[in-house]
């Protein structure tokens, strides 16, 4: 009976056997928004404040149009 104490003290004491907690999972960072003013196109004087991602804007200047992809899902 002291054997088989003894042997499962050591495999408790064995740190290979011995379980870990885990590590948090780490959340994807979200990219900061940019804003940007841009005047209006059809004659107003207003201009228009428009916040995006660097990477939408990026999409933005390549002729990409954000709001399709953000519909169709697309990140």
């Amino acid at each position: 009976m002291s054997v088989l104490l003894v042997t499962l003290l050591m495999a408790a004491a064995d740190p290979a056997t011995a379980t870990q907690p885990a590590a948090p999972e780490q959340k994807p960072r979200a990219e900061r928004k940019i804003c940007k003013t841009e005047e209006g196109h059809t004659g107003s004087r207003m201009s228009k404040r428009v916040c995006l991602t660097q990477t939408e804007w990026d999409r933005r200047e390549a002729g990409v149009n954000v709001g399709d992809l953000k519909t169709m899902g697309a990140r």
